[in-house]
């Protein structure tokens, strides 16, 4: 059998340590999928594009390894730009992979023709043309390298047509074994991360500010989970007391039942973890970009706090905060050395001032049941303590935020907070039950985002993807219905959507599938959904009017009211 340039290109990426493929095939990247499967890769074919670049997310954030997602050139790489806005906010290491007009057929209108360079640019790390086929293998390296190094995120690889289709480089002949047969290549470790350690000096000058502060806090963002910085962080607070606060993506950065974790801040996080702190008068930030949610809409921290930055990008160290100390470093390194510094000054720590003995979360209070808080409250009862929640943005990632507790530290918790999309908690949930198929995966999203992605029902049927997909329909865009009656005093300004009966739906698809209206039988439907054979779809029947906890916070800040 003829080897082609796909063929070359499938072994340079699995040389460079990727194990997971998803994608939607189009004509040109039938040659791509053909090498797949003689070199025996598990692709995983989405119904879209969009879905296929979220359960790619949803894979490299779970595993801590690059994933792949692949489209065809023309109208179907365009709709892999909701997904890459995503990974590049979040810092998430994907390679796009795009099928390119021939060589020699730039600008005379090719059939699916795109620019896929200065399309893709605006939300990718890098943009990689292929040239010839020669190329091919050092530039897929050089993709999972830009990927992983430093601050992670997405790269572009656009590959022409006629190279996936055309010879190849010379190497080992295409096998026909089935990739359940097929051991990943012994390179296919996760890359080196890098470890940027801090200027020493800086280190000394946050020590003098922690030894000056009555009420430190240290808040963890998703940095600390792309360091696998957690037995850092553990250590760090356990030899010092500081109290940790973190962000949505580093939700899980230390584990919730931690004696010093205060849980999520900020508008995705609880009001008692966010009243205290407010009173913090030194904030150590670590890994986070600070963004609009995680201080609460610039609440946090307080005006008169100190506050320290610790990022390894350079260009986000003061873009929102005003920090007096800046340490740019990998968060693992930076944990470390602060540490040691801390020792070696003979710091005894700070003072109880907490009174917290683990996260703050928030009682349910929504308006009617079943409630939204208490269900993830009762999701996180009824599963093992590594169950990957994933969740939408918008109320679903609030109450997920404020209500589930992390047991053990590592990324178990995840919604789309780079781009707030909707849309997302499905496919997501598909990619991490792939991924990791002897894990428990939840999902929770409203109807308005799983209307989105509702066609992956027949992926994770068809990939054999076990979960629960917890649906809070309340048949409406809730949030936003919400926003336009209290921000806008406008109640009739959306439409309400014409009754689907989503139960009805899940079992067209050969889901499980219940409807609930009560606490009580949401908890049998759970418990059933846990032990079943394949996903089931567990379909919560809201009021319109129920509020997330988030939604104060909103309220307080476009009203006044409290």
């Amino acid at each position: 059998m003829t080897r082609t340039g796909a063929d070359t290109l499938v072994e340079a990426l699995r040389d460079a340590g990727v194990e997971s493929f998803f994608g939607l095939p189009g004509e040109s990247t039938l040659p791509l999928y053909a090498a797949m499967r003689r070199a025996g890769v598990r692709h995983v074919m989405a119904r879209s594009e969009t879905a296929a670049g979220y359960m790619a997310d949803a894979c490299a954030r779970f595993t801590g390894k690059t994933a792949v997602v692949d489209a065809p050139g023309g109208i179907g790489s365009p709709l892999l730009l909701p997904a890459l806005h995503e990974a590049y906010n979040s810092s998430i290491p994907l390679i796009a992979l795009t099928s390119g007009v021939p060589l020699g057929q730039e600008d005379q209108w090719t059939t699916a023709a795109c620019r896929h360079q200065e399309m893709f640019r605006p939300c990718v790390k890098a943009t990689l043309a292929v040239p010839d086929a020669a190329r091919l293998p050092a530039l897929a390296a050089r993709a999972v390298r830009l990927a992983t190094a430093g601050r992670p995120g997405p790269v572009h690889l656009d590959v022409p047509s006629d190279l996936l289709a055309g010879p190849g480089a010379p190497g080992p002949a295409p096998s026909q074994t089935p990739a359940s047969e097929t051991a990943a290549p012994a390179s296919a470790a996760r890359p080196a991360l890098s470890r940027l350690r801090p200027d020493q000096g800086a280190v000394a000058e946050v020590v003098d500010l922690l030894a000056s502060a009555r009420r430190p806090l240290l808040v963890a963002g998703g940095g600390v989970h792309l360091s696998h910085a957690y037995d850092q962080l553990a250590a760090l607070t356990e030899a010092f007391g500081i109290p940790v606060a973190t962000t949505f993506n580093g939700k899980g950065a230390l584990a919730e039942t931690h004696p010093h974790s205060l849980g999520v801040i900020g508008a995705k996080g609880s009001t008692a973890a966010n009243d205290l702190a407010s009173r913090a008068d030194l904030v150590l930030w670590v890994g986070s970009k600070a963004g609009d949610k995680s201080t609460g809409y610039g609440r946090l921290p307080a005006p008169d706090s100190v506050c320290v930055q610790v990022d390894i990008d350079e260009e986000e160290l003061g873009r929102i905060l005003s920090p007096r100390c800046v340490l740019h470093a990998d968060a693992a390194a930076a944990l470390t050395d602060l540490a040691s510094a801390l020792r070696a000054a003979g710091w005894p720590g700070a003072l109880a001032w907490t009174g917290t003995t683990g996260a703050l979360l928030d009682p349910p209070h929504d308006t009617a049941p079943p409630a939204p808080g208490a269900l993830i409250q009762a999701v996180e009862r009824a599963c093992p303590a590594d169950t990957a929640l994933i969740a939408d943005a918008s109320r679903a990632c609030s109450w997920a935020g404020a209500h589930f507790r992390t047991r053990s530290a590592g990324r178990s918790v995840i919604a789309p907070r780079g781009s707030g999309s909707i849309g997302y908690a499905l496919p997501a949930a598909i990619g991490a039950a792939v991924a990791q198929p002897e894990r428990t995966v939840v999902g929770v999203g409203g109807d308005g985002g799983f209307a989105l992605a509702c066609q992956e029902m027949e992926t994770a049927v068809r990939v054999g993807a076990r979960l629960v997909f917890v649906l809070l329909n309340d048949n409406a865009f809730g949030l936003l219905d919400r926003v336009s009656t209290v921000g806008l005093r406008r109640p009739d300004l959306l439409d309400r959507f014409a009754a689907t009966d989503w139960t009805a739906v899940a079992h067209g698809f050969g889901w499980h599938a219940h409807t609930v209206r009560d606490d009580a039988s949401f908890e049998q439907a759970l418990k059933a959904g846990l032990e079943a054979d394949r996903p089931t779809l567990v379909n919560v029947v809201l009021s319109a009017d129920t509020a997330s906890p988030d939604f104060q916070m909103y309220t307080e800040r476009h009203t006044g009211r409290r």
